[in-house]
């Protein structure tokens, strides 16, 4: 008889708390991870039968269990009830980490939010703890970030001269021009994030699959100096100098230009290989962009 593998446990900063730990003497009874509620976007066919249905898109996801904690079995009942506490505070987004008994068995993880906690003081030998959780994003993810690198390569000429700066931070250079090749896993499409390392004027990405084509482009005013890199979160459709939040530069991105490609920000597709290039003016050999994603899944 083989062990099954299924555990979770939450991780909140630097606290972590297991789900089940029978050394401790508590045991998860249930995890129920839901389904995503369906954002329905119907409208009634006015001269005849049926809808027109463009549904898309996921709602939030709740998400529950139910952790017996037992006497006999070495927990002191109340004590594991209240170890819970600092994951159910509504302000806090701890992360749910699974894995369940199948092939590979991978590990997911959800960001979620309290939405209930409770336990029944009701004998002096086990406690039934029950937990629930709100998912904003219902997609679990592989927490294994994966990336692949564009590189423009060196412009001919003399392109622009830059002050040399100190300290530099700096990716590994590369030769010519080098497409970069994604083909996530998972279930469903992803936005990346990408990281655009100068030196660059006025770089541009695209995303191209099939006859679907994405891109990111940014204005000609747009210099990004060696030892300096855009980030770019197309789920969340910021750009930011060095990742740093307060210093936004979405003033020098090219709507125009993000527009006019059919598929507009670049996403990624389940299974579907997407070829990714990048393009730009006074480059290096050191010039790419690094495009990192997390595949995404309903269970």
């Amino acid at each position: 008889m083989t062990e099954c593998v299924t555990r979770a446990w939450l991780v909140l900063g630097a606290l972590s708390m297991p789900l089940e730990d029978e050394d401790g003497g508590w045991f998860m009874t249930e995890l129920n991870l839901g389904y995503p509620e369906v954002r329905d976007v119907v409208t009634n066919r006015p001269d005849q039968h049926g809808v027109d249905d463009r549904t898309a898109y996921f709602g939030s996801r709740a998400i529950s269990a139910t952790v017996k904690a037992v006497q006999w079995a070495g927990a002191v009942i109340d004590d594991v009830a209240t170890r819970f506490a600092p994951f159910m505070v509504p302000s806090a987004r701890p992360v749910l980490h699974y894995v369940l008994d199948r092939p590979g068995t991978p590990e997911r993880t959800v960001t979620i939010r309290a939405a209930g906690y409770g336990f029944v003081v009701d004998n002096p030998d086990s406690r039934e703890i029950h937990l629930q959780w709100i998912a904003a994003d219902p997609i679990a993810r592989d927490p294994t970030v994966q990336t692949v690198t564009a590189w423009t390569g060196a412009s001919t000429g003399d392109g622009r001269r830059y002050n040399l700066t100190f300290p530099r931070v700096y990716p590994a250079g590369g030769g010519g021009p080098v497409t970069a090749t994604a083909t996530p896993d998972g279930d469903v499409t992803v936005w990346p994030t990408l990281r655009i390392f100068g030196p660059v004027t006025a770089p541009v990405v695209r995303f191209t699959r099939g006859a679907t084509t994405y891109g990111f482009a940014m204005l000609p005013t747009m210099n990004i100096s060696a030892g300096q890199f855009v980030e770019v979160d197309c789920a969340a459709k910021t750009a930011w100098l060095n990742g740093d939040h307060t210093k936004s530069v979405l003033a020098f991105v090219d709507w125009a230009a993000i527009l006019a490609t059919n598929g507009g920000w670049p996403q990624l597709v389940p299974h579907e290989t997407t070829t990714i290039q990048m393009t730009g003016s006074s480059t290096s050999g050191s010039t790419q962009t690094q495009v990192s994603w997390q595949d995404g899944y309903l269970s």
